[in-house]
């Protein structure tokens, strides 16, 4: 093996990554796939990698892992310098992390590409749309064989709205420009002070988030899962909003228990909750917001990349490190992302 194009070793259920990465790595390469046995869904805490597995990637310096495996295997893997992720959220992998420890001494890099944001910000706009001229009231009636045309309705268009977008990394941006492009005015959260003014990506930023809440007709979680963002809209603080804002979860759950979004919601605070990810996952069939008027439920299905994607952007990667240059995602341990 070239020692300029260091084996790369697989551990993934993706289906078919493999064979995508094959197309897209040089031909200098050499890409190992671990063998899995395993039948255990993806978002299974409880998956394991076999010990046959654990052996053959003992001394692998580049890895590309699914967060599920790389968990248990944080501080196993001495030797490596390199592991990519195939996922784009760390929460899972970022809870097997020992704070009591120095960070894994490995290069952590996430998933993340233009395609994976157009996906996020379409869904965005497709809501916002099908919320504000009524598609969902209309397609309620056709059920019912009932011809529900309004008299003159005074529809807000996209230009008439203030979109409050909570996040600012690459996600958070993708959604923010194509709102911004499309007419609103986007008024983003960070938690980091920033200096910068309005952008192609928004017209204003704040660290205060009770600026966005009292301004935002809706109000877009796109913050990933960390200590810092678990519950920060939960309790009373949805109460701040001053226009009843539509309320839309593409982040992660457990930035709001499922309990605050039904309060908010009888409280009057916000006027309707769009939401794609929950505090469990998948959502269960006894959970109240299945039945709690003015909720829209998607599975997850926000941003669901394709394989090919995922393969392409792993393989450009991978080109960056054999150069040794910068690598893309780069994940803080500290931050979590």
């Amino acid at each position: 093996m070239d020692n300029n194009f260091p084996n790369i070793y697989l551990v993934s259920k993706f289906p078919n990554i493999a064979e995508h990465l094959k197309n897209f790595l040089p031909k200098e390469s050499n890409l190992i796939v671990v063998p899995l046995t395993d039948q255990v869904k993806r978002w299974d805490k409880s998956i394991k990698l076999s010990d046959e597995g654990k052996v053959l990637i003992k001394d692998a310096e580049v890895l590309i892992m699914d967060c599920t495996y790389l968990s248990e295997m944080l501080y196993s893997l001495p030797n490596a310098k390199w592991i990519q992720t195939t996922w784009a959220g760390l929460e899972l992998l970022m809870g097997s992390v020992d704070r009591t420890k120095p960070p894994p001494n490995f290069t952590l890099t996430r998933y993340v590409d233009p395609y994976f944001g157009e996906l996020m910000s379409n869904y965005v706009i497709a809501q916002i749309i099908n919320i504000e001229r009524g598609f969902y009231v209309y397609h309620d009636a056709q059920k019912t064989a009932t011809w529900s045309r309004p008299f003159f309705p005074d529809f807000r268009v996209l230009s008439d709205l203030t979109i409050g977008v909570l996040g600012a990394g690459k996600l958070g941006a993708s959604v923010s420009s194509l709102l911004k492009k499309a007419g609103c005015s986007v008024l983003v959260f960070v938690r980091s002070s920033r200096s910068d003014g309005p952008t192609n990506n928004y017209d204003e930023v704040t660290t205060e988030l009770n600026d966005v809440l009292e301004k935002c007709d809706y109000l877009v979680n796109v913050l990933p899962s960390t200590p810092e963002t678990e519950g920060l809209l939960d309790g009373d603080v949805l109460k701040n909003c001053q226009k009843k804002p539509i309320f839309m979860n593409i982040g992660r759950g457990d930035i709001i228990k499922d309990s605050s979004i039904i309060k908010a919601l009888k409280a009057g605070w916000i006027s309707k909750a769009i939401l794609d990810v929950f505090e469990v996952e998948p959502l269960p069939p006894d959970n109240p917001l299945w039945n709690t008027p003015e909720v829209y439920i998607t599975p997850h299905i926000g941003a669901i990349p394709r394989i090919e994607g995922i393969a392409k952007f792993i393989a450009q990667n991978y080109m960056r490190y054999v150069k040794k240059e910068p690598l893309l995602n780069e994940v803080d341990w500290k931050k979590g992302y």
